[in-house]
């Protein structure tokens, strides 16, 4: 249907159905939200009264949850890994984008097996009533950090993802000290992607305004097609949908080529001061024992990094798709937890609230 019709026409569709018995309700809450075009609409439609929750639960947890139906149907952990990877798509427009919609939401609501549902019923009515007003809070440490690393983020014009990274001496969820902050961009004396020209494998070629990652995926992709290399999941020729991708999906399935040839998305190429490392190097030797807020899971570059400048506690936003990465902190005996609050892009808006509320009260 998002293909044939619009992009975001199951959320137009339910809003139309909705309008019909306008009368019976004060507030809607819509579930099952898996596309950014459904967002959009859900924006334009009501504005600041809109608010977009996302609740997030591990991948094992939720193999566990969704363990009995797939196996009463015959279907195996490796039908759910496929399915679960198609619904988290990033590239297909018309397809699920479910961490990109996470990534969008104004709260971040834990749903992991450690939370029961008493506490995920609590939880849901306190932001719910945070949000419209109904009670106030100020914002938590944890949340101020996150909202720091955030506004850093806005520094780097990466083409890709801005990140953002914040070093605190504390413990998470307590004030401490910033001590570094930083963002992803290219180093000093270079200048941003979209502005630096780049030049392909014969270095004649000259492509301005475009990630190195994805030059070097596109040649990479160009001598597996010359060299006769067939798609590991349909056999044929590697032919791609769009030769100058990204994404890289095969002619005759559409299959994501990128995750068999470059599962690491070639991000050791990536010509950027990754904002973890912009953050440790900013911070002048103070890493030890710290907190570092980071907007998304460090990649394992970072990872190795992180270890070494002693830093014991990571608070991550936006899931990155590197396991590896989560085995080598595990590995450091480093503490790593999943934000959980209010986001950035409402939290001034929110917490001002809590100012006023004070004010009056006194």
């Amino acid at each position: 249907m998002r293909k044939q019709r619009n992009l975001g026409i199951l959320a137009e569709l339910a809003i139309k159905e909705l309008e019909q018995d306008k009368e019976q309700y004060d507030r809607l809450v819509i579930d099952g939200i898996r596309n950014l075009a459904e967002i959009d609409f859900l924006r334009d439609t009501f504005g600041n009264r809109f608010y977009l929750f996302a609740l997030e639960c591990p991948q094992s947890n939720r193999w566990e949850r969704l363990r009995p139906s797939y196996e009463r149907s015959g279907r195996s952990m490796t039908d759910f890994l496929s399915d679960d990877r198609r619904d988290r798509d990033e590239e297909l427009e018309h397809g699920q984008q479910v961490q990109l919609c996470v990534d969008q939401a104004d709260v971040l609501i834990d749903n992991s097996d450690d939370v029961s549902q008493a506490d995920l019923r609590t939880k849901l009515g306190d932001y719910a009533e945070l949000v419209l007003g109904l009670q106030y809070r100020f914002a938590k440490p944890i949340e101020i950090y996150m909202n720091v690393a955030y506004s850093a983020s806005h520094g780097s014009k990466c083409i890709k993802r801005q990140v953002g990274a914040v070093l605190v001496s504390a413990l998470p969820n307590v004030m401490g000290e910033v001590v570094g902050q930083g963002f992803n961009e290219n180093p000093l004396r270079t200048s941003p992607c979209i502005e630096e020209p780049k030049y392909g494998a014969d270095l004649q070629r000259r492509i301005p305004g475009k990630c190195y990652r994805d030059i070097v995926g596109q040649e990479g992709f160009v001598q597996l097609s010359e060299s006769g290399v067939r798609c590991p999941k349909c056999g044929e020729k590697i032919r791609l949908l769009n030769p100058t991708g990204p994404p890289w999906r095969c002619v005759g399935c559409e299959e994501d080529l990128e995750r068999y040839f470059w599962p690491e998305r070639a991000m050791t190429l990536c010509t950027a001061v990754h904002a973890e490392v912009a953050a440790i190097l900013s911070a002048a030797g103070r890493t030890k024992d710290t907190t570092l807020y980071s907007t998304t899971f460090p990649c394992f570059q970072c990872s190795e990094k992180i270890t070494q400048a002693g830093i014991t506690n990571i608070v991550f936003n936006e899931i990155y798709p590197d396991i590896r990465a989560a085995e080598r902190l595990e590995i450091a005996g480093i503490n790593v937890l999943r934000f959980e609050g209010v986001r950035s892009r409402r939290f001034d808006e929110i917490f001002s609230k809590a100012q006023k509320s004070a004010e009056q009260k006194n």
